[in-house]
């Protein structure tokens, strides 16, 4: 592990000199892209549904196949200390976007067993969560005060942005094709962070500058055991509680209150749109508020995305909800972020620091994903989500520790 182009542009003028373009316009494209896999996102759960797995198999299944997302700091480490080709960034870009593009095409061909989806899956995500890493170490590594968190709302405009199409897109194609045509379309997205990562300008450095991929890790984990570094992981961990909801969720509208392929595909249009208006909405906000008000407010909007999904019991009520949430939803989400970011800047091992803290909330998202659709099959989806609610209220007795942000 999109936004509103005019009001990005505008406040990036500001600040023209600060921003390194090559960099800008990688992020924005890995992000789009990862937003736009969700083309894929409908088909997705319903092939494995269809194949006679239970709501609890799918996201046990699927947490698995996301399990490279949770060692991020390896590829972190990996790229800070041995370059390719005398190149720290360029040939990991290159590589691990082609990666990506064959475990796709391997869901495409592949029989449809549950281990094989998590193979092919598996290697998919090595491909892509890589790719991230080493576009969030480059990110990371070009930001300052005044830039990281113009740098995040605009790569996650981005994102928003690519699932915006994606979702409508997901819809039509889940109700008129099989998935494995689909997937197959889904493989070439990747190709477009590999045509994007050949105008990276990188210096070059010699292969004597290699080091110990081992010494960026041990560094990290000198970080972690820093005060500030400890609160904000806990604070990482209590935010990924947001995980548990998403599988219960999506079989909810769908086998619960029966609503089609298309229409769960424009849902999630709808929530993305919401979401490309919070971003434009959390970078104005960063320009007038701390970071830890910024923080306080995120856990404040996480609590009300949560509870206000209690209200959906029709389609006007999905779609009005969706929308909301979608903007609530990266008002949380961005705070994490950009802290994780002015945490890891001026550190020397960005890549592999900050590669580490969000791996820490992916798992997070990953371990509550699968508790979340056990817990829903216990004590119901409504249930599930007040105690989601109240495990992020933890999260404002968490931020007054924090002593530098």
């Amino acid at each position: 592990m999109p936004k509103e182009p005019a009001t990005s542009n505008h406040i990036i003028s500001a600040a023209h000199e600060e921003f390194h373009w090559d960099v800008l316009w990688l992020a924005t494209v890995v992000y789009f892209i990862q937003g736009a896999l969700g083309i894929a996102g409908i088909a997705l759960p319903i092939y494995l549904r269809n194949q006679g797995l239970s709501i609890s198999q799918i996201a046990l299944y699927s947490s698995i196949a996301t399990a490279p997302w949770f060692f991020k700091i390896i590829y972190g480490a990996i790229s800070d200390s041995i370059p390719l080709w005398h190149l720290r960034r360029k040939p990991y870009l290159v590589i691990c976007s082609i990666l990506s593009s064959i475990g796709w095409v391997m869901l495409a061909f592949a029989p449809p067993t549950p281990a094989q989806f998590v193979l092919s899956m598996f290697l998919a995500n090595i491909g892509f969560a890589a790719t991230d890493v080493i576009t969030d170490g480059l990110v990371v590594e070009h930001s300052n005060e005044k830039t990281a968190q113009i740098y995040q709302g605009i790569s996650w405009g981005a994102r928003s942005l690519g699932s915006i199409i994606a979702g409508v897109t997901g819809g039509v194609l889940a109700s008129q094709f099989p998935a494995k045509p689909i997937f197959l379309m889904t493989s070439c997205l990747p190709m477009i962070s590999l045509g994007v990562s050949f105008f990276i300008k990188e210096e070059a450095v010699g292969q004597c500058e290699r080091t110990n991929v081992l010494k960026p890790i041990l560094e990290s984990f000198r970080y972690l055991a820093q005060a500030d570094f400890r609160w904000f992981l806990l604070i990482f961990v209590v935010g990924s509680v947001e995980g548990a909801s998403g599988t219960p969720f999506f079989f909810y509208l769908r086998e619960h209150l029966k609503m089609s392929e298309l229409f769960l595909g424009v849902l999630s249009s709808v929530g993305w749109c919401g979401a490309a208006v919070g971003c434009v909405l959390f970078t104005l906000l960063a320009k007038k508020l701390s970071l830890k008000q910024l923080l306080y407010l995120g856990f404040l909007t996480a609590i009300l995305d949560v509870l206000s999904t209690l209200l959906i019991q029709n389609k006007l009520t999905a779609i009005s909800v969706t929308i909301f949430s979608g903007l609530l939803t990266y008002l949380a989400l961005l705070p994490l972020l950009t802290g994780a970011a002015r945490l890891s800047h001026t550190t020397h091992i960005e890549g592999c620091l900050f590669a580490m803290m969000a791996s820490v909330y992916n798992l997070g998202q990953a371990v509550f994903k699968i508790l979340g659709s056990y817990l829903s099959d216990l004590i119901g989806f409504q249930m599930l989500l007040i105690m989601m609610s109240l495990v992020l209220m933890l999260g404002f007795f968490i931020i007054p520790k924090l002593k530098t942000l």
